[in-house]
């Protein structure tokens, strides 16, 4: 997924500026899109190769791959993780 065709998904469903957006639609829309995303799987969050044996390493990775990706896509994949990041503080905040 380009960082066009998120984006038009997007603005589509919350506004041009996001203004329809909460955590709750957003979530929902995180699950919607993420199994378009080059390697996540079916559902779930952006993965790595499995190599890495934990999360710290896990992230390293991926953000060693953003460093040299398609700069389009890696755009629409930090913009998600950004907002997964975001998702859970809400959560956290929550509890």
């Amino acid at each position: 997924m380009t960082l066009d065709e998120l984006r038009n998904l997007a603005t589509a469903r919350f506004g041009p500026r996001l203004e329809r957006a909460d955590p709750e639609s957003l979530a929902q829309f995180l699950l919607e899109v993420q199994p378009l995303l080059p390697g996540t799987q079916e559902g779930g969050p952006i993965s790595v190769d499995g190599a890495a044996p934990g999360y710290v390493e896990a992230m390293r990775e991926y953000f060693a791959e953003t460093l040299y990706g398609d700069p389009d896509r890696v755009a629409a994949s930090l913009w998600i993780t950004a907002v997964e990041m975001w998702l859970g503080a809400v959560q956290a905040l929550d509890e």
